[in-house]
């Protein structure tokens, strides 16, 4: 569930006193997170981004973010879903550990291919992700492939290095997951050689390219290496599309995906689609041919303390990236800024705050700007362009709702972007909004 920003709200007299009670990101924590797997025993951790990957580069020896039982039973599909008809495509169930069952289909995804260890009511929930898929087009992958190689990085090992100038908004992949394992089979069953024989087991069915490339990921962590790909390169992901049922959370993983270093000020923004379980990333500042394509595995906004500390414990490292590595007086210069950034935030999302002005408007635009934020905008620019509106400037009140649209679509898709709709009337009327001239109001 992504942070509201209270776009959706019918135009009605209550719907500006909730603008009382907005928390942007940076003043709290996102309420979407990745729940990691760190060793031994793959228990729980929590992080504070919408969906964090615990993802890493596939080599080992890198600083910077980079890698250096029971009874067997074959349940029955569920008789009571409501699942759409699936293509004969989908194999299984084959070996089973407890409720938990292997099932592939080498057609998945236009023949990509997916293996899962999962139970029989959410094979159904992987039919209607599907089914989706088959309604949705996406660019060939070839296209996208062209604009990225794979090559040594200094200090790093492998990384993605970008073959061509890109603007924001270029994509660079699309992909779904390869393997995807149920929460519950990691976490809730007791270590065992029948665990660890099935998860070998589900490996040999992945398509021979795609096993190549799961293969082919190195792990951090050490012990068996399907579990200690997962645990340093995996996503969690609930195939219930409202994220409600606790039963259908799983943990995916994406080969190509785990290529990507980190860096505390990324150039790529990655979202993953809830209903097509597709991981999409897309660059967010304009890059030159030559440089590393990276991605942030922490919360960018929070003080570099934090940041640090979440990837020792998470990761065994602490970030080395050129924001880390900034000297001490312009690391606590970020820091302030953040908290004032969180500051201001706040400021706009009372309505009764009376020093909001379009300066402070002004001031927030360049602040993120110099701290580098660009895979955080679409909070900050979808406050702005409200705020402009509550103060009558609808020329920047629509800037500001285009920009939000666009920073909307690269950080959340389409599908997983409640204020779509509400920015684009916001933008296309602003003085019909409910916002109109709100604060100017307020203050009569």
């Amino acid at each position: 569930m992504k942070p509201s920003y209270l776009l959706s709200l019918a135009p009605c007299a209550c719907a500006l006193e909730h603008l009382v009670t907005y928390q942007s990101p940076l003043s709290q924590n996102s309420g979407s997170c990745l729940w990691r797997l760190p060793p031994p025993q793959l228990a729980c951790g929590l992080d504070e981004l919408d969906i964090t990957p615990s993802s890493r580069a596939a080599e080992g020896g890198k600083e910077n973010g980079n890698q250096t039982g029971g009874s067997r039973q074959i349940p029955s599909s569920s008789k009571t879903s409501s699942a759409l008809p699936s293509p004969p495509k989908w194999e299984g169930p084959k070996e089973c550990l407890q409720q938990f069952c292997i099932y592939y289909n080498h057609g998945f995804a236009n023949g990509r291919g997916i293996v899962a260890i999962t139970t029989a009511p959410n094979l159904d929930r992987l039919r209607a992700v599907e089914h989706a898929l088959n309604k949705t087009k996406s660019s060939p992958p070839s296209s996208l492939e062209q604009s990225f190689t794979l090559a040594e990085v200094k200090g790093k090992g492998l990384g993605l290095l970008a073959t061509r100038p890109l603007t924001r908004s270029s994509p660079i992949m699309a992909k779904t997951p390869a393997l995807l394992i149920h929460r519950s089979f990691l976490e809730g069953l007791p270590p065992s050689s029948e665990q660890q024989s099935l998860l070998d087991k589900a490996a040999s069915y992945l398509p021979p390219t795609l096993q190549k490339e799961f293969w082919s990921q190195m792990g951090h962590f050490g012990g068996h290496k399907i579990l200690d790909i997962m645990a340093t390169n995996s996503f969690q992901m609930n195939l219930d599309p409202k994220g409600q049922d606790q039963s259908a959370h799983h943990y995916g993983n994406y080969p190509e995906v785990s290529r990507f270093n980190h860096d505390c000020r990324p150039n790529v923004a990655f979202y993953i689609d809830k209903t097509t379980l597709r991981h999409t990333t897309t660059v967010v500042r304009p890059v030159k041919e030559g440089e590393e394509l990276t991605i942030s595995y922490l919360d960018v906004t929070r003080p570099r303390m934090e940041r640090q500390s979440r990837a020792k414990m998470a990761w065994g490292f602490e970030c080395s990236c050129q924001q880390c590595a900034l000297p001490f007086p312009l690391v606590k210069k970020s820091d302030e800024r953040l908290e004032e950034i969180a500051m201001m935030e706040k400021k706009l999302s009372d309505i009764y705050d009376k020093e909001v002005t379009p300066k402070l408007l002004e001031r927030l635009v360049e602040m993120y700007e110099e701290d580098r934020l660009q895979t955080k905008l679409a909070s900050p620019y979808t406050l702005i362009a409200l705020n402009y509106n509550m103060l009558g400037e609808d020329k920047m009140a629509t800037k500001y709702a285009r920009l939000a649209y666009e920073a909307l679509i690269i950080e959340h898709g389409e599908t997983d972007a409640g204020d779509l709709e509400a920015m684009l009337g916001l933008e296309k009327d602003p003085r019909g909004h409910f916002t109109w001239r709100a604060r100017l109001k307020m203050r009569k």
